[in-house]
């Protein structure tokens, strides 16, 4: 089979770049998209890699000029990770509306420029995988998170329609859920969070004294305690990622749904999701069944 051609935003680092080493390993060439180039580590700068600028603040003109560039590096382009993001945390109330717009602009409005731009080329190939990186918070909210799990819910959702959307062209997408990994993911928070009560970033929603002792600041004393100790290791979810598509390793004979947890805290949440999904039906079966017409 000839190599595929991954693009890969947020490929300097985390699950990105793991992704990115992983695919090469495997014969494969890969778009690197980078907010800095100058950042890039060595390990891409090799045969195999055509680094490019990309910003998930690029307007849509901008998106679809971008994917031009994209398409022409290696001729094609065969498997489109939406991986860069970031997360805004905080309490709802401890949150300010500009910067979660900012926060939905880039994780979801991003990524929908992005798959717009992409797709007239993927349908025309008549072939091509879309892989949108969500979350465990994808699946539940979690205190202090919930501006970031909102774009999460988001992604997931728009993810499952665009998957039945494309399929008529060839096309498979589906979202990625990882747990906690050992990444910089929390470490991008932790000195705001423990600098001083009062303290914000572009990360981290100045907090109110309102909250002490509540779950919503126990959770950002977690961002510091957790990071660094997060039971998933990113080369081993980079790894299933790279099976997933190419249906190799682990699975070879099984098929491709539409999410793909990674970490066993995902798979527990996904887990106790369907639970607690199927006691509400079964418990409001009375209730939700008497608001139908009756004809």
């Amino acid at each position: 089979m000839a190599p595929r051609v991954w693009h890969i935003s947020g490929a300097n680092t985390g699950f990105g770049l793991e992704l990115s080493l992983k695919a090469l390993k495997e014969g494969d060439r890969v778009v690197a998209a980078v907010r800095s180039p100058s950042k890039v580590p060595n390990s891409l700068k090799v045969d195999g890699v055509k680094v490019l600028q990309y910003d998930l603040s690029l307007s849509q003109d901008e998106m679809n000029a971008y994917a031009e560039k994209a398409f022409a590096a290696f001729g094609r382009v065969d498997v489109l990770v939406n991986n860069a993001g970031y997360a805004y945390m905080g309490a709802i109330e401890e949150t300010e509306d500009a910067m979660v717009k900012k926060q939905f602009d880039i994780n979801v409005f991003g990524i929908l420029r992005t798959i717009r731009a992409f797709l007239p080329r993927l349908r025309a190939q008549a072939s091509g995988t879309i892989a949108n990186i969500s979350s465990i918070g994808g699946l539940r909210g979690y205190p202090s998170n919930g501006v970031y799990c909102a774009t999460k819910f988001a992604l997931e959702g728009a993810t499952q329609a665009l998957a039945a959307e494309v399929a008529p062209f060839g096309l498979h997408a589906f979202a990625v859920e990882p747990g906690y990994f050992r990444t910089s993911f929390l470490s991008s928070v932790t000195t705001a969070s423990t600098a001083s009560a009062s303290a914000t970033s572009a990360n981290l929603a100045p907090a109110l004294a309102a909250y002490d002792g509540t779950t919503a600041h126990e959770a950002r004393a977690n961002f510091e305690k957790f990071d660094g100790r997060q039971l998933g290791d990113p080369v081993e979810g980079a790894a299933r990622i790279w099976e997933y598509v190419a249906g190799e390793g682990l699975f070879r004979g099984k098929e491709r749904r539409l999410r793909l947890p990674l970490g066993s805290d995902t798979g527990g949440a996904m887990r106790e999701l369907s639970r607690s999904l199927a006691e509400t039906a079964d418990e409001y079966e009375e209730i939700w069944r008497s608001t139908d017409f009756r004809e």
